[in-house]
Order: structure tokens, then sequence, then C-alpha cells
């Protein structure tokens, strides 16, 4: 018996491969078989990509019109961030 060759497949191979099954209809098991892909490496490359291609929602404040008007106002802005990080902003 020969020994199998690992085949390296790039991120973008995956994305293709992923795509192809999707499109295929095809149960996950029934592609991978086809293709000659242990389902194992699909399902993993699958969540890998699912996770990296998920932006997370970005929330936008402008604050522009409390900066520009008036120079002489003060203002102080401070941003938390989460996990002990906190943004302050304020005018010098």
């Amino acid at each position: 018996m020969k020994p199998q060759t690992r085949l390296y497949r790039s991120e973008a191979d995956w994305q293709k491969i992923i795509d192809q099954q999707a499109d295929s209809n095809l149960p996950v098991s029934t592609f991978c078989e086809q293709q000659g892909i242990r389902y194992q490496s699909f399902y993993r490359w699958r969540k890998r990509l699912e996770v990296s291609a998920t932006p997370e929602a970005v929330n936008m404040i402008d604050i522009t019109s409390v900066v520009a008007i008036d120079p002489s106002v003060r203002w102080h802005i401070e941003l938390d961030l989460g996990d002990g990080i906190k943004l302050n902003l304020k005018q010098a």
C-alpha cells in the first residue's frame, strides 16, 4: 500500500472547495468522498473561514459637532472598550 501524499491547499483553495460543495447540493460527506478530501479537514476549514469572514459590528459616533463648533467649550469623552480598556478624549 502506497502512503498517501499530503496536498497543501491555501486558504483561497479551501474557499473554492467550500463554495463548490455548497453549489453541488451534495452532503458534505458525499462531496468530500468524491473529491478525496477528509471531511474533518473540510469542516475545520469551513469553520475557520466563517470566523475570519464575519466582521464585527462597528458603531460609529460622529463627534465633529461636539468638537468643531466652539473651541471654548470644554469637552471630555470616555469610551469604554471593554476588558479594562478606556479611550479618553479631552480638549486641550
